[in-house]
């Protein structure tokens, strides 16, 4: 398989775009020069980092995408174009050879090589590193340089998905040797002019970028504003351009005004309830059914997240992913049946606690909502609303019925590997299933991508009837965007346009 410019046009083709657009009024407009603009972010804190490999979150991302590149990067359909790879080819999954573009300089004036590209995907193999990313860099089984712009890369098994992973914002391309990250040099769209963990980062706009005409803008500056409200009343007065991340709760509020926009970007997030398959009672398969049909999918949407997302079918991959299976019949909110399962089960007047907290959405309410519906189909659910605060490692699948909130991934190959895979040290339910983890190996085996997508959807299948979690809808991240700006548009890989908001937007 030869997986160049061209063949990655005709997989977008193929998977045909299914992320939402807004209507652009300014679609038509020749975009100006110049400008600085600022972006607000719910994330700050010292432990924020412009080095790739410990990126933790979207405010960190965003600024490393202002400063590096990817060998891939994510278009509009969540598919992987080229970008600093020139060629990426395989004729079996496993061995890749790795082309660079000619003539790209970091920001001081080095030309990228191949010995830059090497020691970027190395150095996530190495524990001092501390990557993020080390459980897929030792599926690298050999990196190496073949020529100055040639790169052999050899894994451990099979993944025709390599291309997303390379897009990820962990395997940013940084320069050979580089340990230090407090002013790092990157080939991106802007250089670094000041960055304070927890306070500040501001960039110039980098005059010899590799992209035609990239960026827009003279500057940025990007800062974390953790309190919600505040970051919203920023925008509405003007302090900032944009404003990451608008609870629902506030989106009234920005729809209403004359100077912002509320932009509403699809991603696949989700938040997950999650049925310990290895508990007797969370475990047994008839009280699983029964909790999926207690699932009233549009009220949660409607109701909860003010419309603001998508309805889930009890499985991973959304609605406009490249992958999604379509004809999978939508489970209904049916507490006939959900009644019928639970006499079934034997469990009929038995008590169970939902562990929730308030900082995954629209957890409480689902919690709620089942608790009043488990009444009335003769099951006791117990709302238990736990802190925030050390959630994740004192509750999160520690208990049979626990919430979970799960972020974007590259592909979704990563999202069942981390999530499903019956080795996987985060397989939230304990769900053990030997027929998935064949279907996923097999799947990143298969070269052909409509083979391939046929297999993702074997494993929709298989999660949606089986599986021990229940994801009722996928939940929309919105944005406070100035009028003023131009050129933002949703990219389903991640919040703010995938990453790249400062390379794309310009002001009026």
């Amino acid at each position: 398989m030869q997986t160049s410019r061209r063949g990655f046009l005709s997989i977008c083709t193929t998977a045909s775009a299914l992320a939402h657009l807004p209507s652009l009024s300014w679609a038509q407009e020749t975009p100006k020069k110049g400008g600085h603009v600022k972006i607000a972010v719910q994330n700050s804190s010292v432990s924020d980092t412009l080095d790739p490999a410990k990126g933790a979150h979207s405010a960190d991302w965003t600024k490393q995408f202002c400063l590096f590149n990817a060998l891939t990067e994510f278009n509009a359909s969540m598919v992987p174009d080229l970008a600093l790879a020139e060629r990426l080819e395989s004729s079996d999954g496993s061995k890749w050879l790795i082309t660079l573009k000619k003539g790209i300089h970091f920001h001081d004036g080095s030309e990228l090589t191949s010995a830059d590209v090497v020691y970027s995907l190395a150095r996530h193999k190495e524990p001092a590193t501390a990557s993020k990313a080390i459980a897929i860099a030792n599926g690298f089984a050999d990196i190496k340089a073949l020529s100055k712009y040639e790169v052999s890369l050899t894994l451990s098994k099979p993944d025709f998905d390599l291309p997303s992973v390379l897009g990820s914002s962990y395997f940013l391309i940084v320069k050979e040797g580089v340990t230090d990250f407090s002013k790092p040099v990157g080939t991106g769209p802007y250089v670094l002019e000041t960055f304070v963990a927890g306070n500040k980062f501001s960039a110039k706009r980098n005059p010899n970028y590799w992209k035609n005409g990239l960026p827009h803008l003279d500057s940025v500056e990007i800062f974390g504003v953790t309190d919600s409200a505040a970051r919203v009343n920023a925008v509405l007065a003007g302090d900032v351009d944009i404003c990451a991340l608008v609870e629902t709760r506030y989106a009234k509020q920005v729809e209403s005004s004359n100077n912002v926009s509320l932009v509403v970007n699809k991603l696949p997030l989700y938040t997950d309830l999650i049925l310990r398959q290895d508990h007797a009672v969370a475990g047994n398969k008839d009280f699983v059914a029964a909790v999926r049909y207690m699932q009233d999918r549009k009220r949660m949407l409607d109701s909860v997240m003010q419309g603001y997302g998508a309805i889930a079918n009890d499985h991973p991959v959304a609605p406009w992913d490249p992958y999604f299976l379509e004809g999978l019949p939508q489970r209904p909110f049916d507490l006939d049946k959900a009644k019928f399962h639970v006499q079934k089960s034997g469990l009929a007047g038995s008590s169970m606690d939902i562990i929730c907290q308030p900082g995954i959405a629209a957890s409480v309410e689902g919690a709620q909502f089942l608790q009043g519906f488990g009444a009335k189909v003769g099951f006791n659910f117990k709302v238990r609303q736990v802190p925030v605060d050390g959630y994740w490692s004192t509750y999160w699948t520690k208990y049979p019925m626990t919430y979970g909130s799960i972020s974007n991934r590259p592909n979704v190959g990563m999202i069942f590997d981390l999530f499903y895979r019956s080795t996987s040290s985060t397989n939230e339910a304990q769900w053990k299933e030997p027929k998935l983890d064949q279907l996923l190996d097999s799947a990143r085996a298969e070269g052909d991508f409509n083979k391939r997508k046929a297999i993702y959807g074997d494993m929709q299948t298989l999660v949606h009837e089986n599986s021990g979690t229940i994801i009722p809808v996928f939940t929309a991240i919105l944005d406070g965007v100035s009028k003023k700006i131009r050129g933002y548009v949703p990219n389903p890989s991640g919040m703010n346009m995938g990453y790249r908001v400062a390379e794309a937007i310009w002001r009026a």
